[in-house]
């Protein structure tokens, strides 16, 4: 109980990096003292709710309090420390900051980073012992951006949905969900930019989510498809496309699953020769490549078309989301 005035003073040194409004400090004690605690409440019938490690506890938190002036929360704390009363040591860690964004890319570059095709993630020469391969993504620039403003180096991305490398994001952009393990600063700017080879991706609409989330929204896309058809086909069958694919439920396989329902709310062709032009408005989750060819999936264009139909590139226009996120409730006791 000497050490409790200078593990308060070395936690408090430690944690003024931080950016927070909230903490909790728990300790751990030196071998055999909690043992000894215990047999001498049993020998003396020493009831009581205060632990010599709970005590210790209390004691630093109220130091570190009055030390940095920010108050104690045992429930959810922005930062979370824990003092070796052995050994002196102080580890603090920072609760994860969930960061919601749209984004908006040119061709050219892709969405997630891609492994190494020569290492598979291991490390060669060829991707200078990353894993990964060396061409600009927008995980990668969000990685980067993200690092200088919040300092955390450890970060995990849900995207909501995705799109070619070759696939232009028009405004507002795609949403995407980053969950920013330890960070040193909690605040993300709603817009930045970041330069990457091939043009400009920007992130818009950002904020900061007040816990991890339970569930995903759902969410429809319109996208503008470049596509070529086997053969020439006519007006009349082009306008058949709007007419069976309009409001259309469109049934699609993916391996080792069951399979599933999506919907088509809208679907106008135009051509010239073979090449086709074709606008969408599809249901998240609804493969766009496969929606054109018809591979497992059913009607598709090709199917209406009565050929075969190839999609070359396909850009997002417009994403909307038809269901909020979903959180968990913190209850307090």
């Amino acid at each position: 109980m000497d050490r409790v005035g200078g593990t308060a003073e070395e936690v408090a040194r430690r944690v003024r990096r931080y950016e927070f409004g909230t903490f909790s400090v728990g300790v751990s004690m030196p071998d055999g003292v909690q043992e000894r605690e215990d047999e001498l409440r049993a020998n003396l019938k020493l009831k009581g709710r205060e632990t010599i490690r709970t005590q210790a506890a209390r004691l630093i938190a109220e130091g570190v309090a009055s030390r940095v002036g920010r108050r104690v929360d045992r429930l959810r704390p922005d930062l979370t420390v824990v003092a070796d009363m052995a050994g002196g040591g102080v580890v603090v860690s920072s609760r994860p900051v969930f960061f919601y964004g749209r984004y908006t890319k040119p061709p050219g570059i892709s969405q997630k980073r891609g492994l190494c095709q020569d290492c598979s993630g291991r490390g060669c020469e060829k991707c200078l012992m990353t894993g990964f391969e060396r061409g600009p993504s927008v995980e990668e620039q969000l990685r980067k951006k993200l690092a200088r403003i919040c300092g955390s180096d450890r970060m995990k991305f849900t995207w909501i949905g995705s799109e070619d490398k070759d696939s232009r994001v028009y405004p507002p952009g795609r949403p995407f969900v980053v969950e920013l393990k330890n960070p040193v600063t909690r605040g993300v700017p709603r817009n930045f930019r970041m330069r990457a080879k091939g043009g400009m991706i920007s992130v818009s609409r950002g904020r900061t989510l007040p816990s991890k989330p339970t569930s995903l929204p759902s969410f429809t896309f319109r996208t503008l498809i470049k596509a070529t058809a086997a053969k020439e086909v006519s007006t009349e069958d082009l306008a058949e496309v709007g007419r069976r694919l309009r409001r259309a439920t469109v049934r699609f396989e993916r391996p080792h699953e069951r399979p599933t329902s999506k919907t088509v709310y809208l679907a106008r062709a135009k051509k010239r020769g073979k090449k086709l032009t074709i606008e969408a408005v599809l249901d998240g989750g609804l493969p766009v490549k496969r929606f054109v060819s018809g591979e497992l999936v059913s009607p598709s264009v090709s199917e209406v078309l009565k050929t075969e139909v190839r999609c070359r590139t396909f850009d997002i226009r417009e994403v909307k989301e038809t269901r909020e996120f979903g959180f968990g409730k913190v209850t307090r006791v």
